[in-house]
């Protein structure tokens, strides 16, 4: 496995623990706003390990605001890391892949790609984009042994959510009561959602988005017409 990070402290420290765990596992530090440096990415996983079964997009650059006040500079920022790069990291998967005939890769979307919200139109945007993108990939390599999925996470405690939970405990709080299972997502919770769409326990699934987000999605949206609700 190739541990892929802007945060190159981090990439080291992840694939320090798989190594640990008994499994193989390298690091490198790779911006995916940057064509070439996905090149170099996909380039180093089969100069290593000498294939590529498996590519896991998980990249965002978050820009806040309304679609109307949004500046060009953000919006593109945004569609490059959060869109663009997926459909390069794929392209250069594909070549790879292809040739031998085998290949899986999951895209990290969001709910957020299923509905909006205020203040977030760049970021819906590109998870709907992601999610049609997985769709795409997923039709057209079907019949040359490539899968493509993708996760849809509700509001998972990553180190963002973790701090905008520590900043605004009221806001957090709103959040919560919003989600059936009355509590955010961990980030393993997700992690083995990826993990069941590599996996030849998923071997016919393809184009797929799977939810998960404590069944945040599976309500309306509408306070209740009948008085009950999420605590009885």
């Amino acid at each position: 496995m190739v541990v892929v990070d802007l945060n190159e402290e981090g990439a080291n420290r992840v694939a320090a623990e798989i190594r640990k765990s008994g499994g193989a596992a390298e690091a490198l530090k790779a911006n995916v706003g940057n064509p070439p440096e996905i090149e170099s990415m996909v380039k180093f996983a089969v100069d290593k390990f000498g294939h590529l079964d498996i590519l896991h997009n998980n990249a965002i650059r978050l820009y806040t605001g309304r679609i109307g006040e949004m500046t060009l500079e953000n919006w593109r920022k945004s569609v490059d890391i959060g869109l663009t790069s997926y459909w390069y990291a794929t392209r250069c998967a594909l070549n790879v892949m292809v040739p031998r005939g085998n290949g899986a890769i999951v895209n990290t979307a969001s709910v957020s790609g299923l509905a909006a919200h205020y203040g977030l139109g760049a970021y819906n945007a590109i998870k709907a984009g992601v999610i049609n993108l997985t769709r795409a990939t997923a039709i057209e390599y079907a019949r040359k042994g490539i899968r493509c999925n993708a996760v849809c996470p509700g509001s998972i405690l990553t180190p963002p959510i973790v701090k905008s939970r520590n900043a605004s405990p009221e806001l957090a709080a709103r959040m919560v009561q919003a989600i059936p299972m009355g509590r955010y997502g961990e980030p393993n919770e997700i992690a083995n959602v990826v993990l069941f769409l590599v996996s030849e326990e998923s071997s016919y699934v393809n184009g797929t988005c799977i939810v998960a987000d404590g069944g945040l999605m599976a309500h309306t949206g509408f306070p209740s017409l009948t008085g009950a609700g999420p605590d009885w």
